[in-house]
């Protein structure tokens, strides 16, 4: 069987943390190993999405511990979020964006509840427990 790419051969397998390291080396790889990589890149980032879950419930029991940061009547705007869980801006609103944290939108404005968003995570740090 000749596949489009057969001048492409990897003598030595190479490693997903390879290709993290030397994203060139992916331009000679067989198109045999492409399955396998796909399938391991797949699985790491399930597990580094549980890490990250845990790592924010991590994140939201050091906050609640006796700070006073409940602010359970008004909405959030994405940077104050951020500066609660201590975590950059755009990564409050890429998961808004993708779904995976709750959100209120108001006309063109995304706005956040801290108490829906305080138990997404816990549920979501459970699951990954």
């Amino acid at each position: 069987m000749s596949y489009p790419i057969a001048n492409r051969t990897l003598l030595a397998p190479v490693t997903v943390d390879e290709l993290i390291a030397d994203p060139a080396r992916a331009k000679v790889l067989a198109f045999e190993a492409l399955p396998h990589l796909l399938t391991e890149i797949a699985s790491r980032t399930a597990t580094l999405k549980t890490l990250e879950g845990a790592l924010l419930a991590l994140i939201l029991s050091q906050r609640n511990g006796g700070h006073g940061i409940h602010n359970q009547s008004g909405l959030l705007g994405a940077p104050e979020l951020a500066k609660r869980f201590g975590v950059p801006e755009t990564w409050v609103r890429e998961q808004a964006r993708l779904g995976k944290l709750p959100f209120i939108r108001l006309g063109h404005y995304v706005r956040f509840r801290l108490e829906e968003v305080e138990r997404y995570l816990a549920e979501r740090a459970n699951q990954a427990a």
